[in-house]
């Protein structure tokens, strides 16, 4: 069938879950001398001796170049930390692994420009959630909260540039890019679709699909690409914030020629909200968001479209025509054609009608496969426990990027009912994961992702994560703290 399974197991919802420590390996006190070896054979010997892996971005190490070094009576993490961080190096840990990364993404507070502020409705001035704002022509972006709000942080340099802001039903609003920190508010005019001059033929929708798969090799990448992502996932229960985690990534994204090669993501730094409520009943955690989220790319992967035989496991139906980008688009909705003994959405795509791009899509387990859903999204629960999801929805967003289109955020959410049989109490959980792609910059011969290195489906976003540190977050395109949040993001009076 059409349907992969990375979408099927988006969502890994486990109970009871026990991490694991950082390995007292990388503590212990080690000594040792090296003289005119190579780095990679000095990596090499460290793994061996003391069990431990390197996972590191080639591009930045000259693995071949002859180095002496030597440790005396030294914690083995501190002399690591040492001996390979600069400031373009951030060295990190994930259990026995040491993850030496490029800081990307980041600018000299003196070489850049902040501009935010809210967007809203023309006339009623509602604040507008999901509006896409980007560069144009350029690999930064960001999006607008719940409550409209956003910030987006960009290199002096672009001053005098075009910043758009686009959302699906409004007109699309483009300021001219100031050279010094500005707070704006920007009003979005909705549209009905007006064509005095452009003469629309009305299509098969199943034509519309099969040319949106066969125009991927002209609208997306041919070649990988390395993303920086935000990503934040939040676990409300009763309406109670309850966990609230985020961090920072890399996404190696493989070509779109083919859906093969899968990507992988490296996680950079992450941090977690301070004044979260203890959780009731149950011990609730997500499992392997960045790892799922890095693989929900529905035109890589040919999700909910016609195979190459031209078979489909789903229906097309034409719902209209719609503005996004400032581009016209056919509004395309899918629904399966059979719904029963596995999972099947239903949803929208929103083509662009000259190129036949893929601009976005929207979908949903049906009311038949969300019944169906537990085996699926529930990894583990107690018997005293009756769970049973009731709501999966997922959209997918891609932005212009001269000739071709790019993905730029990623959203889930999961709404599950939870029984306690034994106490006999009820409980609601609500989940929310979102990745933002803020930039991403063509990835060469030399930059790979190791397995050993990467986001596994079995980490827990929440467990792998440091201290504050609001030196590496300052400069990093996020997405606005809603209102509601602002407390969980406060800072300790030391941390200030």
């Amino acid at each position: 069938m059409v349907l992969r399974f990375h979408i099927t197991a988006l969502f890994l919802l486990l109970f009871f879950y026990n991490g694991k420590g950082q390995d007292a390996v990388l503590h212990q006190n080690v000594s040792f001398s090296f003289r005119d070896i190579t780095l990679s054979q000095l990596m090499d010997s460290i793994s061996k001796k003391y069990e431990i892996d390197f996972a590191y971005d080639a591009g930045i190490l000259d693995l071949d170049s002859p180095i002496s070094a030597q440790a005396k009576n030294e914690a083995l993490i501190n002399w690591i930390t040492r001996y390979f961080s600069s400031s373009e190096v951030e060295v990190s840990y994930i259990d026995r692994q040491v993850v030496i990364a490029r800081l990307r993404g980041t600018f000299h507070p003196k070489e850049t420009l902040r501009i935010s502020g809210k967007v809203a409705t023309y006339g009623t001035e509602l604040p507008l959630a999901m509006v896409n704002i980007g560069v144009v022509d350029k690999p930064i972006g960001t999006v607008t909260n719940d409550q409209g709000a956003f910030e987006i942080i960009l290199p002096l340099s672009y001053a005098g540039e075009m910043l758009s802001f686009s959302h699906l039903g409004f007109l699309n609003k483009r300021l001219i890019i100031p050279d010094s920190d500005t707070i704006v508010t920007v009003l979005l005019p909705e549209t009905s679709v007006r064509l005095p001059e452009v003469q629309v033929k009305y299509l098969n929708p199943y034509t519309i699909v099969t040319r949106m798969v066969e125009k991927i090799p002209q609208n997306y990448p041919l070649e990988p690409f390395l993303l920086t992502a935000f990503f934040r996932e939040t676990i409300r229960q009763d309406g109670r914030y309850v966990d609230v985690s985020e961090a920072v990534v890399e996404i190696l994204k493989p070509t779109y020629s083919s859906s093969f090669e899968l990507e992988r993501v490296r996680f950079i730094k992450g941090r977690k909200g301070k004044e979260v409520a203890e959780m009731d009943l149950v011990n609730f955690k997500l499992e392997g968001g960045p790892f799922h989220f890095s693989r929900l790319d529905v035109i890589r992967h040919r999700d909910f479209a016609p195979d190459e035989k031209g078979a489909s496991a789903y229906m097309y139906s034409l719902e209209g025509l719609g503005v996004e980008h400032d581009r016209l688009v056919y509004r395309v909705k899918f629904k399966p054609r059979e719904d029963s003994d596995d999972l099947y959405y239903q949803g929208e795509f929103r083509i662009d009608s000259e190129s036949y791009a893929l601009v976005s899509a929207v979908f949903e387990l049906t009311s038949s496969s969300i019944r169906r859903s537990r085996n699926y999204l529930i990894k583990r629960d107690a018997r005293r426990f009756r769970t049973r999801p009731y709501f999966a929805r997922y959209q997918v967003d891609y932005r212009p990027w001269g000739n071709l289109w790019v993905i730029s955020r990623v959203r889930g959410e999961v709404s599950l009912r939870i029984v306690d049989k034994s106490r006999r109490e009820r409980s609601n959980i609500q989940t929310v994961s979102e990745m933002l792609v803020s930039d991403f910059i063509q990835a060469d011969n030399r930059q790979r992702l190791r397995w050993s290195e990467t986001f596994k489906s079995d980490y827990v976003l929440s467990e792998r994560i440091g201290d504050f540190d609001p030196e590496f977050w300052k400069n990093f395109n996020i997405i606005r703290p809603d209102e509601a949040l602002e407390s969980v993001f406060q800072m300790r009076p030391q941390e200030k």
